[in-house]
């Protein structure tokens, strides 16, 4: 996609959010080989939900994509011992390929009551969050 040259501006906080979201990729990264093989699952999965925050936060609120988001919010503070990663990133995969077909064309009505409360602070609340 070419527009032209120019780039469109960052949401305000948008920036920092995707700075914070590199580190944790990083921070991740280095964890990984020393971690039980069900942690990589989950560290995609919180990279997931905490990019889709990111997008809801600028502005972008399709449907599809927020549930994505908010199954991966219920599946990451859920008990992890009796958890199907493989069949609930299939799942998601679907839903979220659902989404991107649907990107732009799809408002949601009823947007994350969570991110119109965070929506003033111009920063994502996931970014302060620990999770294994």
């Amino acid at each position: 996609m070419s527009d032209g040259g120019k780039s469109p501006a960052l949401p305000p906080g948008s920036a920092e959010d995707i700075a914070v979201l590199a580190a944790f990729l990083v921070s991740s990264g280095i964890g990984l080989p020393y971690q039980p093989p069900s942690y990589g699952p989950f560290r995609f999965l919180d990279a997931a939900r905490r990019t889709l925050r990111i997008l809801e936060n600028g502005g972008v609120h399709n449907s599809a994509l927020v549930n994505v988001r908010r199954q991966i919010d219920a599946a990451l503070f859920a008990p992890i011992e009796n958890m199907d990663f493989a069949e609930l990133l299939e799942s998601l995969a679907l839903e979220m390929a659902d989404g991107l077909r649907t990107m732009g064309a799809d408002p949601d009505p009823n947007p994350d009551p969570d991110l119109e409360a965070n929506s003033g602070s111009g920063s994502d609340s996931d970014s302060e969050e620990t999770v294994v």
